[in-house]
């Protein structure tokens, strides 16, 4: 039996703050002590981030009840705000991830840390690849809504990295988890799944477990390249 249609139409708008709510839950963990009482003040960078993504995903919530709705007209106004958020989510996070990495380096983590860089490199770069073919694709409706879906279930990785009794490759798990549950939904409204989900959730996993064999096994080929990547000497 098929999900009926006007579940079907609120799925993106519930998935939204789902995700948004694992977001705001496994940063939370990390609030405290990077922004309030912290033993090394946070750069500026840190709070631009926290306040760009966080606008984002608001957003991404109120987009998706417009469609879900029908206010087609609405979304597409705002769409522009989103182009600009969603684009600033990926400077802003690039700039944030270079910046904290340093830090890392800086603390004492070594070649691991080095290593370890590949995590949050891969991270932004979920979200920002299919966040810019969605925007691409802003015009084709079942191109565009789709990679919305992958750019925002990604952000959740990153955040359930935080929570401290989840490693990264539970973390990873729930964020597929999440993925699956789209092309669920996806062929249980369609009768099909999308070839969207066909192609993007296993580059996402394929990609997921590379960049952990890379953090975790730190090869020094890849110590290597992320030193220079990084504008640094490789350690170790």
């Amino acid at each position: 039996m098929a999900i009926p249609i006007a579940a079907g139409r609120w799925f993106s708008a519930l998935m939204g703050l789902a995700v948004a709510t694992i977001v705001f839950y496994g940063f939370g963990h990390t609030v405290d002590s990077a922004f309030i009482h912290y033993s090394e003040k946070p750069p500026p960078v840190l709070y631009v981030h926290l306040l760009i993504s966080s606008t984002w995903l608001f957003l991404f919530v109120v987009q998706s009840g417009l469609i879900s709705s029908r206010n087609v007209r609405l979304h597409r106004t705002l769409g522009v705000w989103g182009l600009a958020l969603g684009t600033a989510v990926s400077i802003v996070g690039l700039i944030t991830v270079y910046v904290m990495r340093y830090r890392h380096i800086d603390a004492g983590g070594g070649a691991a840390a080095e290593a370890r860089f590949a995590i949050p490199l891969f991270s932004l770069v979920s979200f920002a690849v299919p966040f810019f073919m969605a925007a691409g694709w802003r015009t084709k409706p079942q191109l565009h809504r789709r990679l919305m879906m992958l750019a925002t279930c990604s952000l959740s990785w990153a955040a359930l990295a935080r929570v401290p009794w989840l490693d990264d490759a539970v973390g990873l798990y729930i964020t597929d988890l999440l993925f699956f549950i789209a092309a669920a939904v996806d062929w249980r409204v369609n009768r099909r799944i999308h070839r969207v989900y066909l192609i993007g959730i296993p580059a996402m996993i394929i990609g997921q477990f590379l960049c952990l064999y890379l953090a975790n096994a730190a090869p020094r080929w890849w110590v290597v390249t992320a030193a220079f990547l990084l504008g640094r000497p490789p350690l170790g």
